[in-house]
């Protein structure tokens, strides 16, 4: 590369040209240099095509295409971290409007609202409509009430249910014994479900003593800590690294 000449510079700006795009040089970095000291047809051309070349990663950057397919880039992301959130929660949200829903017949029904139980020309059938779906909520509670006997896992979820139920309905006994649309025999048919509010609150205190206790699964404070396991390091050249 000493001699200035068509193959020489061939050469030597094939390697620059590697250099600017951060590939390896097809010759000595060194020899180049050399050469660029020597040459000044390929130290300007050098100049102008890392001139040439910053030129164009600033175009690149500024244009208004890189623009929009970056806020494609955005979009995309945004409904794709939606679509996973979504397809996290989507149970969770479903149950939820399932809630709200019921909720909203209670308070539309205390208000008021009859959903067509309510007529003068068949109020026994509502009347005895309204009796079926009293015995349904009752044998519903009394079956899983059974069942937290053998499955104590649902008890939190059981006692949920009971003592909400049963605030409302002790409102509504009383209102309605102040009222006097209730009898004491009536009142005393709540008994069971109350009962089973208090059972299923106890149960879901007590853990059993199959279930693994805090001590067993390292969550007691008081449990000493386990000791570290020792780790003994190697040199590197060591095969058994």
């Amino acid at each position: 590369m000493r001699e200035n000449n068509p193959v020489d510079c061939v050469v030597a700006r094939e390697a620059l040209s590697a250099r600017l795009d951060g590939e390896r040089e097809p010759v000595p970095s060194a020899r180049v240099d050399e050469h660029l000291r020597d040459c000044r047809d390929c130290a300007a051309w050098y100049d102008r095509a890392a001139v040439l070349g910053l030129q164009l990663r600033n175009l690149a950057d500024d244009a208004p295409i890189g623009a929009v397919g970056a806020g494609e880039d955005r979009r995309a992301s945004a409904l794709a971290t939606f679509g996973r959130w979504l397809g996290r929660y989507l149970v969770t949200i479903a149950i939820v409007a399932v809630g709200v829903a019921q909720v909203g017949l209670a308070l539309a029904q205390a208000a008021g609202v009859n959903f067509g139980m309510v007529a003068t020309h068949h109020g026994s059938a509502s009347g005895a409509h309204l009796l079926n779906e009293s015995t349904a909520w009752s044998a519903a509670l009394g079956i899983a009430t059974i069942a937290m006997a053998f499955r104590r896992r649902i008890a939190p979820g059981l006692a949920w249910v009971l003592v909400i139920y049963c605030g409302f309905l002790a409102y509504y006994v009383v209102s309605d014994a102040l009222a006097g649309q209730v009898t004491p025999i009536r009142v005393l048919s709540h008994l069971p479900v109350a009962l089973a509010a208090i059972v299923s609150v106890l149960v879901s205190r007590t853990r059993r003593p199959s279930d693994p206790s805090p001590r067993a699964r390292g969550g007691d404070d008081e449990s000493p800590a386990a000791p570290a396991a020792r780790r003994h390091l190697r040199a590197a050249d060591d095969p058994a690294a």
